[in-house]
């Protein structure tokens, strides 16, 4: 993650997609010009900001979407003179407010004291140290549960930096571009007496006083995400995003896989010949994480949408690791909230990846094995209404 090399492509970016989406065209556009405007506008809607921000990291595609834009400023120049600068000054304003905070929440469990660690445990580790150096999340949260005087948040933050210690300042602020003194600043820990939350109590997790930002992202504790995340910050609140894992492969940021190979290849190497398969591009109804506004579920979560029948009859709470978890969970939120206008499939511009190249550890199985679908089971779609109308991000 590398600082802007250009300011100015920034302020280039920001002012143009301000033009576009506030519809400041010359009083002498033609009808050709506004439908050119809004095809742009549709385009820029598919960049990610890391495109927006870092000239290296733009496509081609993106290339040409702004020299198209550089042209256009150069024709309406006069909207950039001193007799706009206070509007200018307004919008770059409003702009920056609409970039919300971002909450990472997940849950993790106590480590046992004289217990042989799986090494799936130290996987979850890295990936959860790569979300807390990651500068895109302004908080993380992790739910703890199993916690004892000898297993509580105070240990396992320690243990956290323990682990962040074995990559080194250097490291660290070379691979996150982190310019903050402690990133463990950002961390919360919730410690439980209890086990494994369900997916209910999942959800009702990311509304805890502890969290503290407008949008949360809600993932399993073994998913690092990367810079695509900063997309995130400008999602409409009425649009429901959920990814599909990018899983381990030659595709991975090179952030995320040195992070890995140095905190786990180097005490189990074995598994670095390892792979997990993309999801986003192999089972496009996957979902691993969910991107939302909190303020959309607040008060509207329902216990019994979150609960099937099982062998004996009784309504039965699901988990996050079991087998078709996440469509029953994706049915559940839908019947919870409707104000949701698009369920988009984002994976393709905001990655995660999956830090599980060790065996399985699923402990939590109910009688079912695998959850009990809906009739008429959701299917998350990467062509929603919000990517029709160009809306999905950047709604003001």
């Amino acid at each position: 993650m590398r600082p802007p090399d250009n300011p100015s492509h920034i302020i280039l970016c920001i002012v143009a997609l301000a033009l576009i989406r506030y519809g400041w065209n010359s009083t002498h556009e033609t009808q050709g010009a506004h439908s050119a405007s809004n095809h742009r506008n549709l385009q820029l809607n598919e960049l990610s900001l890391a495109e927006y921000t870092d000239p290296k990291s733009i496509t081609l595609r993106g290339r040409r979407v702004l020299d198209q834009l550089q042209s256009d400023l150069d024709e309406q120049a006069g909207l950039l003179a001193n007799p706009f600068a206070e509007q200018q000054t307004d919008i770059m304003n409003e702009l920056q407010q609409s970039q919300a905070n971002i909450s990472y929440v997940t849950s993790f469990w106590a480590e046992r004291r004289g217990i042989v660690s799986h090494p799936h445990r130290l996987e979850i580790k890295a990936a959860l140290l790569a979300n807390i150096l990651n500068p895109h999340f302004n908080q993380v949260v992790i739910f703890l549960d199993g916690i004892s005087e000898e297993a509580s948040c105070a240990h396992f933050l320690e243990e956290m930096k323990d682990l962040s210690l074995q990559l080194g300042e250097v490291s660290v602020h070379r691979m996150f571009n982190n310019t903050q003194a402690d990133p463990f600043s950002r961390v919360t820990c919730v410690g439980l007496s209890g086990g494994q939350p369900s997916y209910y109590q999942m959800f009702q997790n990311t509304l805890h006083e502890a969290v503290t930002s407008d949008i949360v992202v809600l993932a399993n504790s073994d998913q690092a995400f990367d810079d695509t995340m900063s997309l995130a910050r400008f999602l409409n609140p009425e649009v429901l995003l959920v990814l599909g894992t990018r899983g381990y492969s030659e595709k991975i940021s090179p952030d995320a896989r040195a992070l890995y190979e140095e905190l786990v290849g180097r005490n189990h190497p074995m598994y670095l010949t390892e792979e997990r398969p993309d999801r986003c591009l192999v089972t496009p109804g996957s979902v691993d994480t969910w991107i939302f506004h909190r303020k959309m579920i607040m008060g509207r979560l329902k216990e019994i949408y979150f609960q099937r029948l099982n062998i004996r009859k009784e309504m039965e709470f699901f988990y996050m690791n079991e087998m078709q978890a996440e469509n029953a969970a994706l049915w559940a939120l839908n019947q919870c909230v409707t104000d949701f206008t698009s369920v988009y499939n984002a994976c393709d511009r905001i990655h995660s990846w999956h830090f599980h190249l060790t065996p399985k550890t699923h402990s939590h199985a109910t009688s079912w094995g695998r959850v009990p679908q809906p009739l008429s089971p959701p299917f998350p779609s990467k062509t929603p209404k919000c990517i029709t109308e160009g809306n999905c991000f950047l709604k003001m």
